[in-house]
């Protein structure tokens, strides 16, 4: 249901077919689903208004004024800030926020022993196609137990999909390299991918060095204490527990965090969310047309 109303609303702009064939759905069951969807009536409110509702509560009030005039702004409705923040706060609308949590666990233990490779992030082309450049980086999660979850993710520097991830109670080496092994399966990189990560133990371990000497991909590592050099990976975080775990809230275990991470990533930020470093796009969008404007 979720891909047919992402190829409805990118109709325009997208062949039907080639976008059934890269969500990998039927051109049939998409024109079928079409049939079903009831005609709407009317709305009394400002057309604008009603979108507005539609978008906020669609996006279980993750969008805040800027990117909720964006989408309005795609969908045609041309609204001021002041009005459309005046009827936010009418409407009794608030956006979540960003919040400082308790004192947080270290990820990033650095190994004395390890040969760290250099920046190689700081002078690499930008990246101009899908899986030339990837970027990870390693979080924690809050669980109703007192204990932590920790989220490994590997993300793709054109499009800022998350290409793949995994949860774990331990920050062992393993959280890593079983993201990155179902990334590659996934999305099966060419050779040279750029792979950069900080100078946590777990991406100057041996271990990883092999796997990805193995994928024929290139290291590349942030400058010791500066967690600028990885910002892209971490930019991300802040926002994921804002609207996974709103307002102080954690996982009931380990358990509902895999899966509520799956609805999140898969259903949610890479298909459907926009991104301000995207243009407003989603990663989705931005890999479509990547792939519709190929020579």
């Amino acid at each position: 249901m979720k891909r047919f109303a992402f190829i409805a609303l990118h109709a325009p702009c997208w062949p039907v077919r080639a976008q059934c064939r890269v969500l990998d759905v039927s051109p049939s069951g998409y024109y079928a689903w079409r049939k079903r969807v009831p005609a709407r009536a009317e709305p009394a409110l400002p057309a604008w208004q009603v979108a507005a509702q539609r978008v906020f509560s669609a996006h279980a009030g993750h969008y805040g004024q800027r990117r909720l005039r964006a989408q309005l702004r795609r969908e045609g409705h041309q609204v001021g800030r002041q009005r459309l923040r005046d009827w936010l706060i009418t409407s009794g609308l608030r956006a979540l926020c960003t919040r400082v949590g308790t004192r947080p666990p270290r990820t990033t233990q650095a190994d004395p022993q390890a040969i760290a490779t250099a920046n190689k992030l700081a002078t690499w082309p930008a990246a101009a196609a899908p899986n030339q450049i990837w970027v990870g980086d390693i979080t924690y999660l809050a669980l109703a137990t007192g204990n932590w979850a920790y989220l490994a993710c590997w993300r793709d520097a054109l499009s800022l999909r998350v290409v793949n991830w995994h949860v774990s109670e331990s920050l062992h080496t393993d959280l890593i390299l079983t993201a990155f092994n179902r990334a590659v399966t996934v999305c099966q990189p060419p050779p040279g991918l750029l792979v950069h990560a900080d100078r946590g133990s777990q991406y100057t371990s041996e271990a990883f060095t092999t796997l990805l000497d193995r994928t024929q991909a290139i290291a590349s590592l942030s400058r010791p204490g500066n967690p600028y050099d990885n910002a892209l990976a971490e930019s991300g975080w802040s926002t994921l527990k804002t609207e996974l775990l709103p307002r102080g809230a954690c996982f009931a275990d380990l358990e509902e965090a895999r899966l509520e991470l799956a609805e999140y990533f898969d259903h949610y930020y890479n298909t459907q969310r926009l991104h301000s470093a995207l243009g407003y796009c989603t990663p989705l969008e931005i890999k479509l047309h990547y792939l519709f404007n190929l020579p």
